[in-house]
């Protein structure tokens, strides 16, 4: 018997006839799928990589605090990153090379570093190496003349101006590198942020030198990489990926992206925005600036909970000294819910007292933070991190949760985003301000 077409295999052959729509996004955001062109941040290779928030204490050797991280190359031919370690007021204090060949990995621990200037291994980091692995291949599109040996040790001038730089807020001259007394916190451990940028050579200019955009960074997205902290004396160890931001589109050199449509970013704002000579040239993946954070406080297994929070200074390329206090910014909104949805917030128009640098260390207990009085053991916290919310662009920031208990038990994780570096800037919430924005996930769109 003959059999007539089903319905479904009709309808399957008609949609077959129409032509697909073509894809459209919104203006200012990634406007294809090639190569992630995406706002999102996730753990991928990528080109920089950035570690939020680190502590050392210089005093006490191999038992104290300290913060460890570790870069890795997941390509088979040779790669150069630049560390830069930077005060929690954005001021680049240092900044060194690591080679790494083929699959290589480098580890590097900043109580070395800042407490005895060493840059790990002792004999340098550089091209003179005895063994190469089978698949580790020679990058011959990298500039290698300043390479053949990086520092082991520093120079004591180096040593003493880090540990002013990251325990007294202040650097001293060294030759003609000018001093300042105004560059960062004063603190009990040293303290800090780092970046790790894809390089093509190894020379010495750092992220707040316009060189540095011209000539040395590159777009490749090759490093992974992690870090620990560990406290042997209050005997708690945490670890997380450090955050990986992506060049998009990725590849070729400054000067080789200067033309051509296929080499510019689509992205209206790029985490380097306030240091690169065109605000877009790093290409690099902008930050979120709202975020959901898990918190749990007491209990019969004594939880801890601490924000490790990293924000966008305002200083860039050409600072001056006095421009770096203020880099002690306002937060737009933070609201504390507890796990039955009470919250507290500051009162309606009255200033956030939370006045936050370039990074820190907030504990849930914080005075800075708005504080549950009912007794609750536990929620979660929201953060609008952005300091202005009268402009049309929100800073960048990133918020990493780190909880402990007992006294032997510790973790660090990521907050939640709530949006990415694309979205639309959230004001002030209904929580904090009447007639406010409805906290939640930022629209589906980019502006």
């Amino acid at each position: 018997m003959k059999r007539l077409p089903s319905i479904l295999t009709l309808l399957a052959l008609s949609l077959l006839a129409v032509p697909a729509p073509a894809a459209t996004f919104g203006n200012g955001g990634p406007s294809t799928t090639n190569n992630d062109d995406s706002c999102d941040v996730a753990v991928l290779p990528a080109a920089t990589l950035l570690l939020p928030f680190f502590q050392v204490d210089t005093e006490v050797p191999a038992t104290g605090r300290t913060t460890l991280f570790t870069i890795t190359n997941v390509t088979n031919l040779d790669r150069i990153a630049r560390v830069t370690l930077w005060t929690d007021y954005g001021f680049p204090v240092i900044s060194f090379n690591i080679f790494l060949t083929g699959y290589d990995v480098q580890a590097i621990n900043l109580f070395d570093i800042i407490a005895r200037g060493i840059i790990a291994p002792d004999g340098g980091t550089g091209t003179v190496i005895e063994d190469r692995g089978e698949f580790s291949d020679v990058n011959r599109s990298l500039d290698l003349s300043r390479c053949d040996r990086l520092p082991g040790q520093l120079d004591d001038s180096y040593i003493n101006r880090m540990q002013s730089a990251f325990l007294e807020g202040r650097v001293n001259p060294i030759g003609t590198l000018p001093g300042c007394a105004n560059v960062g916190g004063e603190h009990d451990f040293a303290t800090g942020y780092a970046t790790i940028d894809v390089v093509g050579n190894c020379g010495f200019l750092q992220p707040n030198e316009t060189g540095y955009w011209t000539t040395d960074l590159r777009y490749d997205n090759v490093l992974t990489g992690d870090y620990q902290q560990v406290d042997s004396q209050q005997n708690y160890a945490q670890a997380n990926p450090l955050v990986h931001i992506r060049a998009i589109p990725e590849g070729g050199t400054p000067a080789s992206r200067t033309t051509g449509a296929e080499n510019r970013t689509n992205f209206e704002r790029t985490f380097y925005a306030n240091y690169s000579t065109d605000t877009r040239s790093d290409a690099r993946q902008p930050l979120p600036s709202t975020f959901g954070a898990r918190w749990i406080q007491g209990g019969p297994l004594e939880f801890e909970t601490f924000y490790k929070v990293w924000r966008e200074v305002p200083t860039g390329t050409g600072a001056t000294c006095a421009s770096y206090g203020d880099n002690v910014m306002p937060a737009v909104d933070v609201v504390v819910f507890d796990e039955n949805e009470n919250f507290v917030a500051r009162a309606d128009n009255e200033p956030l007292p939370l006045g936050l640098a370039g990074t820190a260390l907030l504990a849930i207990e914080d005075d800075s933070l708005p504080q549950m009085t009912n007794g609750a053991l536990s929620g979660w916290t929201y953060f609008n991190l952005d300091s202005d919310a009268e402009d049309e662009e929100a800073t960048q920031n990133w918020v990493v949760v780190s909880m402990r208990s007992q006294g032997r038990y510790s973790v660090d994780f990521d907050a939640t985003a709530f949006g990415n570096g694309c979205s639309a800037p959230s004001g002030v919430s209904k929580a904090t301000q009447q007639g406010g924005t409805t906290i939640g996930p930022a629209p589906n769109t980019n502006p």
